[in-house]
């Protein structure tokens, strides 16, 4: 395989990086990285050491968002975390459109010489996980949606959207310092707002149900980077039908019914629309499927549906 391009070393990160068909040949730093591909730079993060998981992260993320990749990591499986064109230090030209950030990260994939690899395509990442399982079916053997946007035409008619693309606006920037200063200056609180905001479930007694650890993670949540302009951009993803239908990959579509952000009418269309597509329901905590009772159980369900190969 012709390579077009090899990683930059950033960030006094000392490992090679060196790939094999769907393994690593070693554990790799934490550290992000950048790889100069035939699209452009691109960000990222590789951990772990094994098969391959492409995670195409969500909106307000970047490739240091990695809550939900423990249970991948203790399985054995490699974590592969680009920033998504226009969030990190991977710009926007890169891929403006969910196809065309698809090829950059099928070019990203090329340049570590990854020949296959599950995708795990989360909420607003859901658009390019898409188009890389569809345009790509030789690359990808697996695809998890996580409470993922599948068609993002319709969004503009649901109950939070113009909330949504209003939190993205100018100000945004200082709105999210705010959010993270809160949540160190109460967890408990932050965590309690976010169940009213991203779960349909009664928040009093979501909170209840989250441990120490979740409300932990809940705030380091508000605490990484967020970008305005990938979250804007994201918001012109298109998916359609037609692309949908050309997925041929095995596809796991976790999500929530009582997810206010994304509704749980994505995950249904998924399901209607990709040929080989089952359904695991995440629970009380809506939006934020990495904590709650129920996380357990969908992490058990995911490492299941990866190693039914």
């Amino acid at each position: 395989m012709s390579r077009r391009g090899k990683p930059d070393e950033e960030r006094r990160d000392r490992s090679i990086c060196g790939h094999q068909g769907t393994e690593t040949k070693m554990k790799i730093s934490t550290e992000a990285r950048i790889a100069n591909t035939s699209c452009g730079p691109i960000e990222y993060t590789l951990l772990g050491k094994g098969p391959v998981v492409l995670v195409c992260h969500g909106t307000s993320s970047n490739c240091f968002s990695v809550d939900g990749s423990a249970p991948l990591l203790e399985a054995g499986y490699a974590v592969l975390t680009p920033s998504r064109p226009g969030y990190g230090r991977t710009p926007l030209k890169v891929g403006a459109t969910a196809a065309q950030a698809a090829e950059a990260m099928v070019a990203l994939l090329d340049c570590l010489e990854i020949k296959t690899c599950a995708v795990k395509a989360i909420s607003g990442g859901g658009p390019t996980g898409i188009a890389i399982a569809a345009n790509h079916p030789e690359r990808i053997g697996r695809l998890a949606l996580v409470a993922a946007i599948t068609k993002p035409e319709d969004r503009v008619n649901e109950p939070a959207y113009q909330s949504q693309k209003s939190f993205y606006g100018p100000l945004h920037g200082m709105f999210w310092n705010m959010l993270g200063l809160i949540s160190r200056l109460s967890p408990s609180g932050m965590a309690r707002q976010t169940m009213t905001i991203f779960s349909a479930h009664d928040p009093e007694d979501a909170f209840r149900q989250l441990t120490p650890e979740d409300i932990e993670a809940i705030c380091r949540f508000y605490q990484k980077h967020s970008s305005r302009v990938g979250a804007m951009n994201d918001l012109t993803h298109t998916v359609g039908i037609e692309l949908l239908q050309r997925v041929q990959a095995p596809t796991l579509v976790i999500h929530s019914r009582e997810d206010k952000s994304v509704p749980f009418s994505h995950g249904e269309w998924a399901l209607a629309h990709i040929s080989n597509a089952e359904l695991c329901e995440s629970g009380i905590t809506g939006h934020f499927y990495w904590v709650g009772p129920d996380y357990s159980e969908v992490s058990r369900r995911l490492l299941t549906f990866l190693r039914a190969v």
